[in-house]
């Protein structure tokens, strides 16, 4: 039964054209007259070309899908522009262009305009561009164009798929932050501050193997003059402590808020030369180690772009040992529960929360108990000073 519907609609327009060819010709034939034959000598240059048309195979060489600019954040507009290239030279009268999307904002595009209308004539190579505004940030996928060719009154039809695949990665918003170095005082003072970031290059105890993301001004030029092989100066760390930043990626209504303000946390320190790992605790813990370049910084931006909201995060802090030597922690929530409290409570050594909400959390008796852990409220709308806050006793 399905084979006989695939033949009826792939012969349903050569039927109604030689259809409507027969009719013409009795008409003319049984009625006689000058507007009998009139009509049918008008019409027979239409119904032949609909008959030719049918009969030309038709297939799409090349298709390009060219979108500008190539890295794309949050609520920004990006242009599509897109190439396909025939076959035939045979004169189409025009034709529709229509996106196959696998996104629902990309579904919700083509309600503004992703769908064209294109005269094509002897022309092989033709392009169709449109605009996509106010982007939401993920992965959206392309999938292809169906390309459907016409002829004057569409009495014949051709329907082609070209696929296409593409993936079109819209990148969290990055707002301007105010640094601040989480790190006051070394070992020298009277008190050691808890939180670092930034390293202390400015002595060297020793030298080590050069591993690719190492910056260019770490390289030891005097070692590699006399032995030719890159060595990188390795630094004293003066307070032996790790910075990580976690994200708590469950599904809330401030979701895209608790990405933001992370991506601009990482951007921010990674251009301020700091030094900071990342987890993302989602339905699938993903480990990022120390950021220290815009390559590493890349691969976190592009996994915030694609990262979806989970609804139950399946990660435990006692179960990762990444955490064995971490020392201060920042994590990133919109809500914060006493189980968090505990087992943060048992795991680090310092942890400060950062509470994306619209109203300050509720200080609870657990937070005033331990001492090791402090709750900052970040309103989701602005927080170009929240380094500036964290710092603050």
């Amino acid at each position: 039964m399905k084979k006989w519907r695939t033949f009826i609609e792939k012969s349903k327009h050569f039927l109604l054209v030689s259809l409507l060819m027969i009719i013409t010709f009795c008409y003319a034939m049984f009625q006689g007259g000058f507007v009998s034959w009139f009509v049918f000598f008008t019409v027979s240059p239409f119904l032949l070309y609909a008959f030719i048309f049918l009969l030309v195979k038709e297939d799409i060489l090349l298709v390009e899908r060219k979108i500008e600019p190539s890295h794309i954040e949050s609520g920004q507009s990006a242009k599509v522009t897109i190439t396909v290239e025939r076959k035939t030279r045979f004169p189409f009268v025009y034709m529709l262009m229509e996106e196959l999307v696998n996104s629902e904002a990309l579904v919700q595009s083509k309600v503004q305009g992703t769908n064209a209308i294109k005269f094509v004539g002897f022309r092989k190579k033709f392009s169709w561009n449109y605009v996509l505004e106010n982007m939401p940030r993920g992965e959206h996928r392309y999938l292809g164009v169906t390309i459907v060719f016409c002829d004057f009154f569409g009495w014949a039809k051709k329907k082609v798929v070209a696929e296409k695949e593409q993936v079109i990665l819209i990148y969290p918003r990055v707002r301007e932050m105010k640094y601040a170095a989480l790190q006051t005082k070394f070992d020298v003072g009277t008190m050691m501050s808890p939180y670092s970031i930034v390293k202390d290059t400015s002595m060297a105890v020793g030298l080590r193997e050069y591993v690719p993301g190492d910056r260019f001004s770490w390289i030891h030029w005097k070692s590699f003059a006399k032995t030719q092989t890159l060595q990188s100066k390795e630094f004293e760390d003066r307070q032996s402590q790790e910075l990580m930043l976690v994200l708590h990626a469950e599904k809330t209504p401030l979701f895209e808020e608790k990405i933001e303000l992370v991506a601009s946390m990482l951007q921010t320190i990674v251009e301020e030369r700091g030094d900071i790992s990342f987890v993302s605790a989602g339905a699938q813990t993903k480990v990022f180690p120390i950021i220290q370049g815009n390559k590493q910084l890349d691969q976190v931006m592009h996994h915030l772009a694609a990262l979806k909201p989970a609804d139950t995060v399946k990660f435990q802090l006692r179960d990762q040992q990444v955490f064995k030597h971490v020392a201060t922690l920042l994590y990133v929530t919109s809500e914060v529960s006493d189980e968090l409290l505990h087992t943060l409570a048992n795991r680090v050594k310092s942890c400060i929360c950062l509470v994306v909400a619209k109203q300050p959390p509720m200080q609870s008796e657990l937070v005033k108990r331990y001492k090791q852990i402090r709750v900052v409220h970040v309103n989701p709308t602005d927080y170009y000073h929240l380094f500036t806050e964290v710092m603050k006793p």
